[in-house]
């Protein structure tokens, strides 16, 4: 289940609401939280879990089937979060599938002429990192191995003098 938390990062996808279907298990989505589920636990039936405004409004029971549970827990949860309206708008609202699409974040000021120049060297040093970086990870080269050259036996061999040596 999700923890409810003020800061739940940068979304780049809208907040489900409504009731949301992943595998065999049902979410009810409302607020940017999920307030029941429907799940196969393995026994017969299926289990319902809710929870309404305060956190020990947690109800957990068995129902026969998903429809059951989601009628169950639409209005269980629209009655405590919607105490002061008629239960059928309450329900509607809980059951609203529109998307909460994500707040559009508030313009910065520009770069100061500081934050520009501390740019532009962490820019310069990252890349001379990289380049350090790139160089290091090539693979190591042997070097190439030069064969002796063989000599011809049928050449007659040289003397330290200088004359050729009758072979016998």
């Amino acid at each position: 289940m999700l923890i409810p938390s003020a800061y739940q990062g940068f979304r780049s996808v809208p907040i489900p609401s409504g009731w949301v279907q992943t595998g065999d298990r049902w979410a009810l989505w409302y607020n940017g939280r999920e307030t029941a589920s429907v799940v196969p636990d393995g026994r017969p039936g299926l289990r319902l879990w809710m929870e309404g405004q305060k956190f020990w409004q947690v109800k957990d029971v068995r129902v026969a089937s998903v429809r059951q549970g989601k009628r169950f827990a639409e209005r269980w949860c629209a009655a405590r979060l919607f105490p002061d309206l008629p239960l059928r708008e309450a329900v509607v609202r809980m059951t609203d599938n529109t998307p909460i699409m994500p707040a559009v974040p508030l313009p910065g000021l520009p770069p100061t002429r500081e934050q520009q120049l501390q740019a532009q060297r962490l820019d310069e040093a990252a890349a001379a990192a990289s380049a350090r970086v790139m160089a290091a990870l090539e693979p190591v080269r042997p070097p190439t191995v030069t064969k002796p050259k063989a000599t011809d036996l049928r050449k007659g061999c040289l003397s330290s003098s200088g004359g050729q040596h009758s072979r016998v």
